[in-house]
């Protein structure tokens, strides 16, 4: 699902495994990869509901990649239970 903007598009998708029995995202794009920049950032006060990231894109193969000036915010829910993970609701 996307919506857009002049600026700006949101997307909206499961997150997939690196690895099969993994809990590191894939963050492969086509011809590129997007690489996590920075410290998480707790979204709602007083309690996190949700954790956001700043990913920037880099054109080619890591970790020979070149910088692109695209920057992508990654949006998830904080403390989300872990048994609904383990049941097939988290990562793919």
């Amino acid at each position: 699902l996307a919506r857009y903007g002049e600026k700006e598009w949101y997307f909206f998708s499961p997150r997939d495994r690196k690895y099969p029995n993994g809990s590191r995202p894939n963050r492969a794009a086509g011809s590129g990869y997007w690489k996590a920049t920075g410290a998480d950032k707790p979204i709602g006060q007083p309690k996190a509901l949700a954790i956001k990231k700043a990913l920037v894109f880099y054109a080619g193969k890591a970790p020979k990649g070149e910088k692109t000036n695209w920057i992508m915010h990654e949006y998830r829910l904080a403390d989300v239970d872990r048994s609904a993970r383990k049941k097939g609701n988290g990562l793919r």
